[in-house]
């Protein structure tokens, strides 16, 4: 675990890197003088992110001090099993995404995720993506009064 811990922190330290220094100053339009740069909240984001991922290296560099290591694969079978499952889930609901309609796209991905994680009850596949669902569309359509394209 510290292992996997160490590594998961430098993937997302060098991830939330590239999108501060690359991706973001790239891809995201600068805001005229006076208005608030839509760049505000992608940046405080992966501030977030390196800053965590910083926190979980040195959690992880902290306990690799500690006794033997019994651990012989970086990584579990059933965690690489998970992290293939969650990848076709999201690849499902992106092309749900493009080819039907956002609102479907968050279905399947709020339930595809809950039945990849193990959840097999049918009130929480029903409330959970009808009531995150209806708590977008009430904040940025009725609260915000705008539109999500």
């Amino acid at each position: 675990m510290r292992q996997a811990d160490f590594v998961s922190g430098v993937v997302l330290c060098l991830l939330g890197l590239g999108m501060l220094i690359f991706v973001i100053p790239s891809h995201i339009a600068q805001a005229p003088a006076g208005f608030v740069s839509p760049r505000l909240v992608p940046n405080m984001m992966m501030i977030a992110v390196v800053g965590l991922s910083i926190l979980l290296v040195l959690k992880a560099l902290r306990g690799m001090s500690y006794g033997p290591h019994p651990e012989k694969n970086l990584f579990s079978r059933s965690e690489v099993r998970m992290v293939l499952r969650l990848a076709m889930v999201f690849a499902i609901a992106i092309t749900v995404f493009v080819w039907l309609s956002p609102l479907v796209a968050g279905v399947v991905l709020i339930v595809g995720t809950l039945l990849a994680l193990g959840e097999r009850g049918p009130v929480a596949l029903v409330v959970m993506p009808a009531t995150l669902l209806l708590g977008v569309w009430l904040f940025f359509y009725q609260l915000l009064g705008t539109a999500i394209l």
